[in-house]
């Protein structure tokens, strides 16, 4: 679909729930973990009987368990956090195991051994806990407080997804092998918090609130599903039997961070640095119990001011704009809370309710680029200058319940919320924005901008049996989506371009952008006088999301696991009206592997694994393509905001793009299929090393196509179904077939971790990884477009001249290190320090043409990825902590330093590809004979075979900063100075 200029939205708000039924079953994501083991004697017979206790300060209470006739104990679920087991059976020594951590969704496998007792009775205590798990393909890492303390980390849960091997970075978040960032999950104690309008981070939350976070990467089960990405598992922290309470605060800004020295590397067209003035961090904690045991309760608010500041490094030529070298600020106010209760009614009974929060608003400049790194100013403070609030409260409630021996019942109920609201007096004039000129000149007021409401309900539940060597898990969730958006192209609803052409009178003529009133009387798209605007657009999408699923892990021998599973997913679409746009019913999602330990000691583990994984579609469809969105691209000879009709005097056709889209009969569900193997050894206590291959396909994506000579798109699968068989040219007459997007990722992992003892931890990485295709994914890293679904990868076919080769985000090779270390004893006792190091190759460069029609660059005049690469990325992060005790209480306050790129390296990651500019013209560098008349490369018929080539890009390219300058960089250094008081 057409490039959307309107940013996308942050939401969120407030609602509680305690779930239901047994049949209102649930897909959500695991909050606890899982503790089995086998208990023999000395000459390795089975003993049944055994009592087994497990305490823990993240348990309530003590849970026992007796040992079957098989010598077995299982402890179905348990939060996350360190354990101590102890095994007791008369005329047997106790048995004890310390320090075993269970992570979320980890199964912990203990094997004990007891011997006879002696005349004196003494505790057997074993050795080092078990840190492979030998029942799971699940790739990833656990990051809990010892990673989130000990090292330097932004304190958001995001940030953690560093520490995982095969994860980098593009524009909007994550990249989880090959996906882009609009392909994750996100769930916060069972609740899915993934962005709604787009499919992005949908939630802050300090990492003050966090217990433990699960990135996991690939190779997950059936009850796993919505994503074609990674998915994040957060779990909050809870109270304990006794009280407990941290007052934080931390500074960064001004003088700890190095000044912004990128200005002379941006491209002419970039206006702004920014940094980061003054950034205070304060807030606290409080947990404990209100009945031993029984009621356990947790809070916390973090309040974050930050002042951004943008220095503008270009003359501005616009009337009344900011001088050179003025400097503007952006005030970020942040108020993040959360509370959690928990209720233990017995042994076996769990509820926890939590609500979360994160109301934000900036104040000052609110617009800037999708990376954040610069601010879009090039006109007075009415184009730029207002209020964005933004965030909102989630609420969830779960019950977990262990019924008998072999039966655990999970229920859970929640609401996620977001919300934009746009203010400021641009709100009310149209912007005229005038391309003849570099850096581009804005006047008047806000460019596009949307006012949104978003509220995702979620009902589910599951229930786990267990049957020999089996556990059987099934259930399902339902979704309802509900979204209020009034949407602007500009403000009073309008945006006023100024365009060259040297053929017309002055040299200039204007396009009005705007919303079109398709409901008004006498509507005709074909007519233009009956064109009024929208003011705004309203739309009311809903979605409707159901999954079931069900899963088998087999445990076939002792050291041989099976894990098989089948997941169904249906999505609904409806439209403005509440109709259904259209219904995926037949989402189905086979998840089989095997984990084989051949070692039969628990420290090894050879596995693979394939899934399906079907994409979870954001309601950005429903709004841009089923809520009534009909573009104007009016072209006249006038800048006056009231003449916005068409004038054929200005040489170009005016156009209406947009509508309600057809959608084709057959259209499937967009997919990816993931294939892993690997292998994984317990090479010394607390200390594992890894092989791993990941292949990931991208099996059907769902995309709009353009019909060129009416302006109106469809819904299809590119190369299947009726309707997505062919592709129209810009040309309006000239067709070609379409070919199946491609995404391919071939990745080898290579890793070797330490988890945190005697004082110190340990993560390293390699990844080699090749991502080639067509089609970046929901996220269009190559055109920097994020509309998920309706992308314009497959608007014309011109798009797709050349689009084949080495994907956008492709890092081939990445090496992360991290590492920690506390000192015992002596006069520094506590000190902590920590280091981390990444290091990214180049990007794949391509030269990338302006389309005049879709005021972007969209075409690839070279193939892609075909000029080499762009500079490497790398990065060291170093943290300080000292504890400095307060009386003898136990109280201490902790002084904490975190540098950020310690060695202040600001270079350019990602270089300017852009061939041409706008105000270069139609085609600028570009051979004529070749030329499609819109600045793409013509074909050779009805087909995708390009016309010619550019021979040496570099040496033709019409913008000067081709290859040169940058469009991201790595930031400068940063430090945070921050002191935490416990009691």
């Amino acid at each position: 679909m057409k490039w959307n200029i309107i940013k996308p939205g942050v939401r969120v708000a407030l609602w509680c729930a305690i779930v239901v039924a047994l049949c209102a079953s649930s897909a959500l994501a695991q909050t606890t973990g899982r503790l089995v083991g086998t208990i023999v004697d000395a000459q390795g017979a089975v003993l049944p009987g055994v009592t087994v206790t497990v305490t823990s300060p993240q348990l309530q209470g003590a849970n026992s368990q007796v040992t079957d006739a098989a010598g077995q104990f299982r402890f179905p679920s348990l939060p996350p956090g360190t354990y101590n087991v102890k095994a007791e059976l008369a005329g047997f020594k106790p048995a004890e195991q310390t320090d075993v951590r269970i992570g979320i969704d980890q199964t912990v496998t203990l094997p004990v051994k007891m011997s006879l007792a002696g005349v004196t009775e003494t505790v057997n205590v074993l050795g080092a806990s078990p840190v492979v798990d030998t029942t799971s393909s699940v790739g990833g890492v656990s990051v809990g407080q010892e990673l989130m303390e000990q090292l330097a980390v932004r304190r958001d849960i995001y940030a953690v997804t560093r520490f995982a091997p095969g994860v980098t970075q593009d524009t909007f978040g994550p990249s989880f092998y090959g996906s882009t960032s609009a392909e994750n999950s996100y769930i916060i104690e069972g609740l899915n918090t993934t962005g709604v309008e787009k499919g992005t981070e949908g939630k802050t939350l300090n990492s003050d609130f966090i217990q433990e976070v699960q990135v996991q990467t690939g190779g997950l089960n059936a009850e796993y599903g919505r994503m074609t990405g990674g998915n994040l598992n957060v779990i909050t922290k809870s109270g304990g039997n006794v009280f407990h309470t941290d007052v934080f605060g931390f500074g960064e800004g001004g003088g700890l961070q190095a000044s912004n020295t990128t200005g002379p590397l941006r491209p002419q067209t970039t206006t702004t640095t920014v940094n980061t003035a003054r950034l205070g961090d304060f807030g606290g904690d409080v947990g404990g119990f209100i009945v031993k045991d029984k009621v356990w309760f947790f809070g916390a608010y973090d309040r974050v001011a930050r002042r951004d500041e943008g220095t503008i490094i270009r003359p501005l030529t616009s009337p009344g704009a900011p001088s050179l070298g003025s400097v503007i600020p952006a005030d970020i106010t942040q108020n993040l809370f959360a509370a959690k209760l928990t209720l233990k009614s017995s042994q076996n009974h769990t509820i926890t309710a939590t609500v979360m929060g994160d109301p934000t608003t900036r104040d000052g400049a609110i617009f800037t680029t999708a990376n954040g790194q610069a601010f879009t100013i090039a006109g007075p403070p009415s184009t730029f200058s207002g209020t964005l609030d933004s965030g909102g409260i989630d609420s969830v409630g779960r019950y977990e319940g262990v019924f008998g021996s072999n039966t655990l019942v999970s229920l859970m109920g929640g609401q996620h919320r977001e919300k934009n609201q746009y203010g400021g007096a641009g709100v009310n004039n149209p912007q005229i924005l005038n391309q003849t000129v570099n850096p581009n000149a804005r006047s008047g007021g806000f460019s596009g901008f949307d006012d949104q409401k978003f509220s995702r309900n979620v009902f589910g539940g599951n229930v786990t049996g267990y049957a020999g060597g089996h556990t059987i898990k099934a259930g399902g969730d339902w979704e309802g989506i509900n979204a209020t958006v009034d949407r602007y192209q500009g403000g009073a609803g309008q945006l006023i371009y100024v365009l060259p052409n040297a053929a017309l009178p002055g040299g200039i003529y204007y396009r009005h952008r705007y919303y079109v009133n398709d409901r008004a009387a006498g509507f005709d798209r074909n007519i233009p006088s009956t064109w009024s605007i929208a003011l705004p657009l309203e739309a009311t999408p809903k979605s409707r999301n159901v999954s079931l699923f069900a899963q088998d892990s087999w445990k076939v021998i002792s050291n041989l696991t099976i894990n098989a599973g089948l997941r169904w997913e249906r999505q609904n679409v409806l439209n403005r009206d509440g109709d259904s746009a259209f219904s995926l019913n037949k989402e189905w999602a086979p998840r089989v592997g095997f984990v084989w330990d051949p070692s039969a000691n628990g420290k090894t583990k050879v596995y693979a694994n394939y899934g399906r994984f079907y994409e979870n579609i954001p309601q950005d469809i429903n709004i841009r393509a089923f809520g009534g969105e009909v573009t104007a691209f009016s072209y006249n000879l006038s800048p006056d905001p009231a003449n916005f009709l068409p004038d054929p005097a200005s040489l170009r056709r005016s156009t209406l793009l947009g509508g309600a889209e057809p959608v084709d009969p057959d259209l499937k569900g967009q997919f990816i299929d993931e294939w892993l193997t690997g292998f994984e050894y317990e090479v010394a206590p607390n200390t594992t090393a890894g092989v791993r291959f990941v292949h990931r396909n991208l099996g059907r994506v769902i995309e709009d196509f353009l019909v060129p000579a009416s302006g109106e798109y469809f819904i299809a699968n590119p190369g299947e179904g009726t309707l997505g068989q062919s592709l129209g040219f810009y040309d309006g007459e000239h067709t070609a077939p379409a070919p199946k997007a491609d995404r391919t990722n071939n990745s080898v992992e290579v890793s070797l971790r330490k988890r945190y003892s005697n004082n110190w931890q340990f993560l390293a990485s390699y990844v080699f990884s090749k991502l080639e295709g067509n089609y970046d994914g929901t996220f269009q890293n190559s055109t920097g477009q994020l509309d998920p679904n309706i992308n314009s990868a497959f608007d014309y076919a011109d798009f797709l001249v050349n689009a084949q080769g080495q994907l956008s985000n492709q890092h081939k090779h990445q090496v992360k290190l991290d590492s920690s270390y506390s000192v015992p004893t002596g006069a520094i006792s506590g000190l902590n320090v920590g280091a981390s190091f990444r290091w990214l190759s180049g990007l794949p460069l391509t030269a990338y043409g302006y389309s005049l029609a879709y005021a972007n660059w969209e075409y690839y005049l070279t193939p892609r990825g075909s000029l080499g690469y762009g500079p490497a990325d790398y990065e060291m992060d170093v943290h300080v902590g000292y504890p400095i005790k307060m009386g003898s209480g136990g109280a201490k306050a902790n002084i904490l330093l975190d540098v950020f790129n310690l060695f202040n390296r600001q270079a350019i990651t990602v270089l300017d590809q852009r061939y041409n500019l706008v105000s270069d013209g139609a085609c600028a560098g570009i051979p004529a004979a070749i030329c499609n008349g819109d600045g793409g490369i013509a074909t050779t018929g009805n087909n995708l075979t390009p016309a010619g080539t550019i021979a040496n890009a570099q040496a033709t390219a019409t913008n000067p900063d081709f290859l040169k300058a940058g469009s991201f960089f790595t930031q400068p250094r940063s430090a945070r100075f921050g002191v935490r008081f416990s009691f």
